[in-house]
């Protein structure tokens, strides 16, 4: 399937079972922490996240757990070593480099490096509603960071979060912390939130994306072309936006910069 990101056209392929289509629009059924925003139509924003100060110590303390986790599989690197060279520490290794994704796959709330409070009051001003960060599906609370490697298959395919139902009814934050760049942030296909599931083609239960197994289904085909954007935040900047909207997929083409972001979902208070 073809692809277009800021304008580029890229390769895209996936396998997995076809589930089968049908008129739905999610979104119609479920709580929608949109509506009523001015960024409803598109599904998503970059606005100001925190003070300057807070983003920097925000940033600072998740570079910090990145460095801990390559310590603790070996690699001694110094304080303050620039995280956006992961992969040249790293490399091809891909066992080293799942070793340290194990560990910034999930953190307790108690380890953000800013009050969660700050964050829960900021995207609900943002969003209109207030949120806080507990999944009423499950209770589980917590933050992880995604590292993408430039050049690696590191992304997650074309997918919503909501096809796996304990990540309805929510709303998702990418906060840059080293790497993000028009070239490697986020992708995403703009207004994608109130499509029909009919509209594109996806699998049933995960997927087989550049020979890695994903837990979430993808999109496999669409009857038309699909335009992806990267919203690209910048340093004091946070992106907010639907889990409905198709998003990843994407590799990260800077030519010598992992990418490492903050990645965080919110919830009606």
């Amino acid at each position: 399937m073809k692809l277009s990101i800021n304008q580029r056209e890229v390769n895209y392929e996936v396998q997995g079972e076809t589930a089968p289509a049908d008129e739905r629009v999610l979104l119609d059924s479920d709580d929608d922490l949109t509506a009523g925003c001015p960024w409803s139509a598109a599904g998503y924003v970059v606005a100001t996240f925190l003070s300057e100060a807070e983003n920097t110590v925000l940033r600072e303390g998740l570079a910090d757990k990145v460095r801990l986790a390559l310590r603790r599989i070996g690699l001694p690197v110094p304080a303050g070593w620039p995280v956006a060279d992961y992969h040249r520490l790293i490399g091809d290794d891909q066992a080293r480099h799942l070793a340290v994704v194990e560990q910034t796959k999930q953190y307790p709330l108690e380890e953000l490096p800013v009050p969660l409070s700050r964050l829960e009051a900021r995207v609900s001003e943002l969003c209109g509603h207030p949120v806080r960060m507990l999944n009423p599906h499950n209770g589980h609370q917590g933050f992880h960071l995604r590292l993408a490697r430039p050049g690696r298959t590191d992304n997650n395919p074309l997918h919503r979060d909501t096809w796996l139902d304990r990540l309805r009814d929510g709303l998702n934050i990418y906060f840059p912390v080293a790497g993000s760049t028009a070239d490697s942030s986020l992708t995403l296909v703009p207004g994608s939130h109130r499509w029909p599931e009919s509209r594109t083609e996806r699998t049933a239960a995960g997927a087989v994306y550049h020979g890695t197994a994903y837990s979430v289904p993808a999109i496999k085909s669409a009857a038309e072309p699909l335009h992806l954007l990267r919203p690209n935040p910048g340093p004091n900047e946070v992106l907010l936006f639907s889990p409905y909207l198709l998003h990843g997929g994407a590799l990260n083409l800077n030519p010598d910069a992992t990418r490492i972001s903050l990645e965080m979902r919110f919830w009606r208070a």
